[in-house]
């Protein structure tokens, strides 16, 4: 739940490999387009966000901890989730 409204809200996604994150793009990084979110969110309100991330061919197949960040309009963390996941 959001202690404050927000205006915008963009997602920063890196590949943690070796201590070293690497960024992952994005095809739509603004999370209030396609991605559930409806902005400004409101303050006191739940919301919902949902997306997909493309894995291409040229990836390497490695075992990655994925850093998933919804940030605000200022920059500042939202959201921040670390994912252990597996490139293959």
């Amino acid at each position: 739940m959001l202690d404050k409204e927000v205006k915008g809200v963009q997602t920063v996604v890196h590949g943690v490999i070796m201590n070293l994150p690497v960024p992952f793009p994005l095809p739509q990084p603004d999370a209030c387009k396609d991605n559930g979110l409806t902005c400004p969110l409101p303050a006191g309100q739940l919301a919902n966000y949902h997306t997909t991330m493309p894995i291409l061919k040229s990836y390497p197949k490695v075992k990655v901890e994925v850093k998933w960040e919804l940030k605000d309009e200022n920059d500042d963390d939202l959201v921040c989730i670390l994912i252990p996941a597996k490139i293959q």
